[in-house]
C-alpha cells in the first residue's frame, strides 16, 4: 500500500496519544505516504511532525469531504478511535481497506476490525493506538519498527519560550491549566493554589507559576493566579499565542506541567516535561488509561479514593500528597 489515512478527529489530548502510532507506521512503511485526518483544533499540531506527509481537516458539515478524500486514492484507511461519521465517510469514499475497531454497531461499516478491547486489558491510550497499528502491519505481512514515544525535540527552543514565559533567573516555570478541556474534571482553583503554595515552600526552589487557559477560559486562569499570587508567590497568566502548534511547541519552556487528563498535559508530555495529573477513579484507572508519554520518573498522577461515590469527587485528592512529591522530583 502507497496512500494511507489515518483517521484521529478528536481533541487534543487524543491526538497526542497517537502520535507514537503514526511514528510507528511511518517508520515501518517509509516509502508510503501517510496523511492524518484531524479536527480544525489540530491542524496547526500535526504540521510540526516530519512523519505526517499531508493532513486533512474533519468538519462534519464539509459536502466536499467525501470528494476531497476520494482524490487521494487511499488504498487504506486506519481509524484509530470509534467514529460514526468517519466510519461512513471511509465508506463511501470507497477506500478498500478500512481497519476499525471491534466495538460499537458501526463496526460492519469497516472491511477490518481489530481485536482491540479496552475493558479486557488496561494499559494506556498510546499504546492501543500502537496496538491498532501492529494488528494492521502484521496481516499485512510488514515487519513493525520498533516504537518511539520521544518524538518532538525542540529543546534548542528551550531557552527562547522560557524567556517568552518572563523567565529572568534560575528560577523552575511551573505550568498550571486549570480548564478541564473536555475532560472528565479537574481540581477546583483553590486546590490548584493549595497545591502550588505547598510546592514552593516544600521544595525550597524558586518558582515562578505560569496559568494558561484555552479560549473561554481566561477569568478561571486568573483566579488561580490571583489565588497564588495572595500566597505571596510569582504567578501570571500565559501570554496569549496564536494557534495550538505554536502553544505547543512553546511548552518546551515547562519544568513542570499541572493540569486535570487535558490537552496541555499531554502536550508537555512530548517534550519530556515532568507532568502532574489529576484523573477521576470511579469505575476504571483513568491515571493509567490516559498516562502522559513523559518518561516514568517525569511522570506522576492523583486520583480520589476508587468507588462509585467517592470516584468522580476531585474534592477528595490529597492535595498534600501530590505537592511532596512534585517537591521531592524537583529537588532531585
Amino acid at each position: 500500500m502507497e496512500r494511507i489515512l489515518i483517521v484521529r478527529v478528536d481533541k487534543l489530548g487524543d491526538f497526542c496519544h497517537t502520535l507514537p502510532a503514526i511514528s510507528l507506521l511511518k517508520r515501518s512503511m517509509p516509502f508510503a505516504q501517510i496523511d492524518v485526518i484531524v479536527s480544525p483544533l489540530i491542524e496547526s499540531l500535526a504540521k510540526q511532525f516530519d512523519f505526517i506527509d499531508n493532513i486533512l481537516i474533519y468538519k462534519k458539515d464539509d459536502p466536499k469531504l467525501i470528494d476531497k478524500i476520494k482524490a487521494n486514492n487511499y488504498q487504506a484507511a486506519l481509524i484509530l478511535h470509534s467514529h460514526k461519521d468517519m466510519a461512513k465517510i471511509t465508506k463511501e469514499a470507497n477506500i478498500p481497506y478500512r481497519l476499525g475497531q471491534r466495538r460499537k454497531w458501526y463496526q460492519y461499516l469497516y472491511t477490518h476490525r481489530a481485536p482491540l478491547n479496552r475493558s479486557a486489558c488496561l494499559k494506556p491510550e498510546w499504546r492501543y493506538c500502537t496496538d491498532h497499528i501492529e494488528y494492521f502491519l502484521c496481516k499485512n505481512h510488514i515487519p513493525p519498527a520498533d516504537i518511539e514515544q520521544r518524538l518532538w525535540d525542540v529543546q534548542n527552543e528551550k531557552e527562547k519560550w522560557q524567556e517568552f514565559y518572563g523567565k529572568t533567573g534560575d528560577e523552575k516555570l511551573i505550568f498550571i491549566h486549570p480548564g478541564s478541556g473536555g475532560s472528565e474534571g479537574s481540581i477546583s482553583p483553590q486546590q490548584f493554589a493549595d497545591l502550588a503554595n505547598i510546592i514552593a515552600t516544600k521544595s525550597g526552589i524558586a518558582l515562578k507559576f505560569v496559568v494558561t487557559f484555552g479560549p473561554s477560559e481566561k477569568p478561571l486562569a486568573e483566579q488561580v493566579v490571583q489565588l497564588i499570587t495572595d500566597f505571596g508567590h510569582i504567578a501570571e497568566p500565559a501570554n496569549p499565542i496564536k494557534n495550538i502548534g505554536e502553544f505547543s511547541r512553546s511548552l518546551v519552556a515547562a519544568d513542570v506541567m499541572i493540569a486535570g487528563s487535558t490537552g496541555p498535559l499531554h502536550v508537555a508530555s512530548l517534550h519530556n516535561a515532568i507532568t502532574v495529573g489529576f484523573y477521576p477513579h470511579s469505575s476504571r484507572d483513568d491515571k493509567i488509561r490516559w498516562q502522559t508519554l513523559s518518561d516514568y520518573e517525569n511522570r506522576l498522577s492523583f486520583s480520589p479514593p476508587m468507588g462509585e461515590k467517592t470516584g468522580a469527587n476531585m474534592t477528595l485528592v490529597d492535595i498534600q500528597n501530590a505537592a511532596n512529591q512534585v517537591a521531592i522530583r524537583l529537588q532531585t
